[in-house]
């Protein structure tokens, strides 16, 4: 491409100099461009004449091909733009997430970036298929995704929660040990000995004797709804817990809040975030994750 695009601006300006400036090069660098490209063809494409360079009838007949294949090659960048430019947005974030933090707050990025429009993918399992279509994944986790770089939104904090009939029926909950006579929920991502053993709670024989127990969710927010329906206790995250706590609907048993190991991040392939709408959609993302946050 250089090549041909250094023999269009000689043939066009007269001049290895004047071609040189127009493309940022070096006289030398043009000249060697030339006699590359006339190397490789086997034909002499320009004459060097005292008063500066012109085509040979060689070079005209090329000249003039060069000129069609250039402007269909800009033609289909200008087409592939185009499309990016119009191309949704595709996110992939969990049902749990969504629901509790980019739904409700999706409008105000829509109002401040009306020509971008999203696509939202709640499908657990996509971020494991290489032919996914996806330009942001939000996920909860390590932020370790080989491949990939990421971005963390939240830091999590993790406390006990259940519903405020279940607090009635099987309380009270003035220590850790009261945990014991109780349904355990729990989620594959977070395991109630982490918690346990960071509120100083003794596992051993003879200890609290709390041994999680109960039904084992995959999914978060179908964990907090069992919590809701009375079904057990579960260890809440306090992101997906704080519109239920705000409604009523389920109730902190103690008051420690344990940071947990992981966070919710977005993360994308190198290379995704030269997309204007993906840098939008980030930058956007951040600030609400950070203004949410600081009023919980």
């Amino acid at each position: 491409m250089s090549t041909l695009l250094a023999f269009e601006a000689v043939a066009d300006l007269g001049s290895f100099s004047k071609a040189g400036e127009a493309l940022a090069f070096t006289h030398s660098a043009v000249s060697h461009q030339i006699r590359q490209l006339e190397e490789h063809l086997g034909v002499r494409l320009l004459q060097r004449l005292p008063t500066g360079v012109v085509l040979t009838p060689e070079g005209a007949v090329y000249l003039a091909e060069v000129k069609v294949a250039l402007k269909r090659l800009e033609s289909a960048e200008m087409l592939l733009k185009e499309h990016a430019a119009t191309r949704p947005l595709r996110i992939s974030v969990l049902a749990s997430f969504a629901s509790s933090m980019v739904v409700p707050e999706l409008l105000s990025f829509l109002q401040q970036n009306p020509t971008v429009h999203i696509e939202i993918d709640a499908r657990a399992g996509i971020e494991n298929d290489e032919q996914a279509d996806v330009d942001v994944f939000i996920r909860y986790g390590k932020g370790e995704w080989p491949n990939f770089d990421s971005v963390k939104l939240l830091d999590v904090e993790l406390f006990p929660v259940c519903s405020p009939e279940f607090h009635i029926n099987h309380g009270p909950f003035t220590h850790i040990r009261d945990l014991s006579r109780v349904v355990l929920l729990r989620h594959t991502m977070e395991p109630w000995e982490g918690w346990l053993k960071a509120v100083g709670a003794d596992l051993a024989d003879g200890g609290d004797g709390i041994i999680p127990a109960g039904p084992l969710f995959t999914d978060a927010r179908l964990m907090l709804e069992a919590a809701c329906d009375g079904q057990g206790v579960a260890l809440a995250r306090d992101v997906l817990a704080e519109k239920s706590l705000r409604e009523g609907r389920l109730v902190r048993l103690f008051q420690m809040r344990v940071p947990s190991p992981q966070g919710y991040y977005a993360y994308f392939r190198p290379g995704a975030i030269s997309r204007a709408s993906v840098r939008l959609f980030l930058d956007w993302l951040e600030e609400t994750c950070k203004r949410l946050q600081i009023h919980q």
